[in-house]
């Protein structure tokens, strides 16, 4: 068994987020799971998105980006770097995210693929596995389920102050969504169930 590195969870430069997107968002999401970077860096400018990073030794292990509207986050991406996956890096990232920059926040939504949406039966799995990971790591079912340019999610949360009621769940992801995306697209693209 390998040692687990020690890392901080530091706040990510632009430069480094753009290093990111290049190398390993692209590698690490589906082409339709990824947001123009254009869209990110903008969103990052006006102080609407945020990037974390688990370093150790100038390296990023893993990565957490969120959008942000006022005390509510919503998970845009997270991942841990492919050869350091399975060393518990994701989860002690995450608990230092929710002690750290979370523990302020109303309440956090995230996104994981639904894993009845899966076709294949390893991606089946592997959509299971995400899901059982969040769960095994605070985050709860919402029952919430959405629809976001053609990809099936399943909304979960992590209740820092009060889980919220499925209803005000669907609510505070059509608040985030909308304020991040003009009318014609949200009205096109996005589907809460």
């Amino acid at each position: 068994m390998c040692a687990v590195p020690e890392m901080s969870v530091e706040a990510l430069t632009a430069e480094q987020v753009r290093d990111l997107y290049a190398r390993r968002l692209t590698r690490d999401f589906p082409p339709d799971e990824l947001k123009p970077l254009s869209r990110i860096e903008q969103a990052m400018t006006r102080g609407e998105y945020v990037c974390y990073g688990a370093v150790e030794g100038g390296a990023i292990l893993a990565y957490a980006f969120f959008v942000l509207l006022g005390r509510l986050a919503l998970f845009d991406y997270y991942a841990v770097d492919e050869p350091l996956r399975d060393r518990g890096i994701g989860s002690r990232f995450m608990r230092a995210l929710i002690e750290g920059p979370l523990a302020d926040m109303d309440c956090v939504l995230l996104e994981v693929d639904d894993p009845d949406g899966a076709e294949a039966l390893g991606e089946v799995a592997l959509r299971r596995r995400r899901l059982v990971f969040y769960l095994k790591n605070g985050l709860v079912e919402t029952g919430v389920k959405a629809t976001v340019y053609g990809v099936d999610f399943d909304i979960l949360t992590l209740p820092v102050r009060e889980r919220p009621s499925a209803d005000g769940v669907r609510r505070m992801y059509a608040r985030l969504y909308r304020a991040i995306l003009p009318p014609p697209l949200y009205e096109k693209w996005v589907k809460i169930h």
